[in-house]
C-alpha cells in the first residue's frame, strides 16, 4: 500500500538577474530539472513518471522581475536532513537561480500559494520629477484609486490600485521606491503599475525586485514566510 511521501522539503531560491526574462513556466522547468540532477529520492509527479519530481511552488513571478523569495516544496519518498538536502541542491548554483534555504516541513502542511498573503517589491530606477515621500503619502490617504487591468487576450477589468497596498517607503537617495501588496485572487495589481500611479507619470526602471513573501497571523500582522 502506498503511503505518501516520507518527507516534504521546502527550497527557497534567489532568482538573479540572467533569469529575469524567463516565464513563469521556464523557471518551474529549471526547478524541476534541478531537482532530478540533486541525485534525492524524490516522489514522482505521476505513476511511472520519474523523471517528474513531485514539487509545489509559490505564486507565479511576472516577467523582467528578480527574486529573492523564489519557493519549490519538493516531496521525498526518504527521510532526508535539512544538511544532506543543502548538500545536494548547493553545487547546482548557477548565474541564474541560487539556493537560499532548505527546510523540512509537515507533509500535510497548506500550499505555498494558498498560504502567501502578501509581497514585498523594491523598485529601483528614476522617477518623475518632484516624486517625494509626500506624493507616496497621498497615494496611501486615497480611499481607493479606479485602475483598467488589459490582459494579453484584450479583456478588460476594472480594479481598484489602492486596495493591495500594506505599506510604501521612498528612498530618494537610492532612487528606491518600496511597496509591500496585498496578493488576493482576481485583485492584484503590479508593483510598477501602483509605482506609475503613485507617481503620477511612468519611472523608468531599471530593477525590480520580489525582496519578501509574507502570511498574515491571527492578528493580521504580516510574518515573513
Amino acid at each position: 500500500m502506498d503511503e505518501g511521501p516520507r518527507s516534504r522539503i521546502r527550497l527557497k531560491f534567489a532568482r538573479l538577474e540572467p533569469a529575469r526574462n524567463m516565464t513563469h513556466l521556464e523557471q518551474l522547468k529549471v526547478l524541476r530539472s534541478r531537482a532530478v540532477a540533486s541525485g534525492l529520492k524524490y516522489r514522482p509527479a505521476k505513476a511511472g513518471a520519474a523523471l517528474m519530481p513531485r514539487m509545489a511552488f509559490g505564486p507565479a513571478i511576472s516577467v523582467g522581475y528578480e527574486s529573492l523569495c523564489e519557493y519549490a516544496d519538493l516531496y521525498l519518498d526518504e527521510f532526508v536532513k535539512e544538511d544532506e538536502v543543502r548538500e545536494k541542491m548547493l553545487p547546482l548554483d548557477d548565474e541564474r537561480f541560487r539556493l537560499a534555504s532548505a527546510r523540512r516541513i509537515p507533509v500535510f502542511f497548506p500550499s505555498i500559494e494558498a498560504a502567501v498573503n502578501a509581497a514585498e517589491y523594491f523598485l529601483e530606477g528614476t522617477f518623475p520629477a518632484g516624486f517625494s515621500q509626500a506624493a507616496v503619502d497621498s497615494f496611501a490617504a486615497l480611499k481607493s484609486v479606479p485602475y483598467e487591468k488589459v490582459k494579453p487576450s484584450g479583456e478588460r477589468k476594472s480594479l481598484d490600485a489602492r486596495a493591495p497596498l500594506l505599506s510604501a517607503s521612498w528612498d530618494a537617495t537610492a532612487g528606491l521606491l518600496k511597496l509591500t501588496l496585498k496578493l488576493s485572487p482576481g485583485g492584484n495589481v503590479k508593483p510598477e503599475i501602483v509605482a506609475e500611479l503613485m507617481a503620477g507619470g511612468r519611472p523608468e526602471l531599471k530593477r525590480i525586485l520580489r525582496k519578501e513573501l509574507y502570511w498574515q497571523d491571527s492578528e493580521g500582522k504580516l510574518v515573513v514566510f
